[in-house]
Formats: structure tokens, C-alpha cells, sequence
């Protein structure tokens, strides 16, 4: 399965490489994709072995906060 991340709290190239790292060290993730200017995270990874919650969370123990690229960002409400 393929995923996308947004991510937030990035402040250099240095942070990507430290989020790419935990992910492709965590098991069933395949291949892992960050990138620091387009603040997302692509993620191959096997489900039957590691779920969407568990890459997210590890994404946050890192410091960042991290959603499913297809959740929403925030919503704008009218008055």
C-alpha cells in the first residue's frame, strides 16, 4: 500500500532525512519518501504488517505532527 503524509514542524533538510530514516527502519515499510520543501511523506508499506496510525505516530515521536495526505488540513468555516 501507498500513502501520503503532510507534515509539520520540518525546519531543514536534516528533518527529512531524520523522518525518512525511522520510517524505512520500521518494519513492513518498503520505501519512504520525504521531502522538506513539499513537507509530505510518501510511504510504501506493506499493511499486513505495520498500519497508517503506527507511521504516524513514529512520525510524531520525532517531534512532528503528521496526517493522512487525503484527511483534511483544517477546515474554513464562514460566520
Amino acid at each position: 500500500m501507498k500513502a501520503e503524509f503532510h507534515i509539520k514542524g520540518m525546519h531543514c533538510e536534516s528533518c527529512a532525512v531524520d523522518i525518512r530514516e525511522t520510517l524505512e527502519g520500521t518494519a513492513g515499510v518498503r520505501k519512504a519518501d520525504v521531502t522538506f520543501n513539499g513537507k509530505t511523506a510518501n510511504v510504501d508499506f506493506d499493511e499486513s504488517v505495520v498500519q497508517q496510525s503506527t507511521l504516524i505516530k513514529k512520525i510524531q515521536d520525532l517531534g512532528y505532527n503528521a496526517t493522512i495526505g487525503d484527511e483534511p488540513q483544517g477546515e474554513a468555516r464562514g460566520a
